[in-house]
């Protein structure tokens, strides 16, 4: 028989795994400000983000963003691109990542992208 400090501890366990699990099979959290649309692809003249853990948006999992300046996200995304001008991304933990123009970049999928701003 299990004692109890060991079943609570495969309890709590198992409570966060189901619960970090739900988080991300959710529905696609999508910009704050309505300032894109989902996509198959990122593209062209977009500042794009790719949602973590195999998830889709309505139209894709691609969240392309449309104008300049700053756009407000929540949500995990595994990677970024560049398909014309150059934008920062900002993480929940106020750090945050470059992707150049023209480029592609990983992005941390375990912190949450807070905002996403295209300079023009």
């Amino acid at each position: 028989m299990r004692s109890i400090g060991r079943f609570a501890t495969w309890a709590a366990t198992l409570a966060t795994t189901v619960g970090a699990t739900i988080v991300l099979a959710g529905s696609p959290a999508t910009a704050a400000d309505g300032g894109g649309y989902w996509a198959e692809k990122c593209d062209y003249g977009r500042a794009c983000l790719h949602l973590s853990g195999l998830r889709s948006g309505p139209g894709g999992p691609w969240w392309n963003v449309i104008g300049c300046g700053s756009h407000g996200i929540n949500d995990h995304y595994d990677f970024a691109q560049a398909s014309g001008n150059p934008f920062l991304v900002t993480y929940r933990n106020n750090t945050w990542d470059r992707v150049d123009a023209w480029t592609f970049r990983e992005l941390d999928p375990a912190n949450v992208v807070t905002e996403l701003w295209v300079p023009c």
